[in-house]
C-alpha cells in the first residue's frame, strides 16, 4: 500500500486495514510490531520516523500508526504484522511512505 507522500515537519497516522483479510467474527488482537525500513535513500534511523505506539482501531478490523516525517527524498517501508482472534492466523502488511519537502 502507498501513502502519499508528507514534508519533513508533518506527523499524521496512518491506517493499516486488514479488515479484507478477516473471516466473518475475526478481529486483530495481541501485540502490534510494527517495523521501519528505508527504500528509497538512507536513513541510520529508519524506525524515527514512528512518532508513538501503534493501536487497535475501530472494530479491531485496522492498525493505527502514527508516524512523522522522516528525511527529505526518502521513501520508508513500515510493516506492521499482528496476531488475530484466529490462533492459526497471522497478519502482515506494509506501506510505503515517501518524505518530500516542497520547495
Amino acid at each position: 500500500m502507498r501513502i502519499e507522500a508528507i514534508d519533513p515537519q508533518e506527523a499524521v497516522v496512518v491506517t493499516f486495514d486488514f479488515s479484507l483479510a478477516l473471516d466473518g467474527g475475526e478481529t486483530l488482537s495481541g501485540t502490534i510490531t510494527t517495523t521501519v525500513s528505508t527504500v528509497l535513500g538512507a536513513d541510520p534511523a529508519p524506525s524515527a520516523v514512528l512518532n508513538g505506539v501503534a493501536t487497535f482501531g475501530v472494530e479491531s478490523k485496522t492498525v493505527l500508526v502514527p508516524v512523522r516525517g522522516g528525511l527529505a527524498d526518502r521513501d520508508y517501508a513500515i510493516k506492521v504484522v499482528c496476531g488475530t482472534t484466529n490462533a492459526h492466523k497471522t497478519l502482515a502488511l506494509v506501506a510505503h511512505l515517501p518524505v518530500r519537502e516542497d520547495d
